[in-house]
């Protein structure tokens, strides 16, 4: 099923608002002509060095933006990345009840047997 073609907008529209998961700049999630989601950070630092840092979405969470942007009265959408799809209408964000839990009580990992040299090890 391809999502491509419904709630169509136009290219350079402007989905959602978001922070940069790199430098944690604003930046804005658009929309290029295919209809796909995507956001570039331009943010540069205190030394003058930019962030550069894009990321691009697939057809589900692009329509799943799309919509709830066209059902959100076309303005842009505030959300947290890393975008996920949920089981609700608007798209999902990550909090501390998705988040892993931390591994403290359990053993390293084990570290690989040293290579002695030869054709098998």
């Amino acid at each position: 099923m391809s999502y491509n073609g419904q709630f169509q907008v136009a290219p350079q529209t402007t989905l959602a608002l978001a922070s940069c998961e790199c430098c944690g700049g604003s930046v804005q999630i658009r929309a290029n002509k295919n209809g796909g989601a995507y956001y570039y950070c331009g943010h540069a630092d205190d030394q003058g060095l930019q962030c550069c840092h894009s990321q691009r979405w697939g057809q589900r969470v692009s329509f799943v933006l799309r919509k709830a942007y066209r059902e959100g009265g076309e303005q842009p959408l505030k959300v947290r990345l890393p975008l996920k799809l949920g089981t609700g209408k608007a798209p999902a964000v990550a909090n501390a009840d998705n988040a892993p839990p931390a591994n403290e009580n359990t053993a390293p990992p084990e570290r690989l047997k040293q290579s002695h040299g030869g054709l098998f090890g």
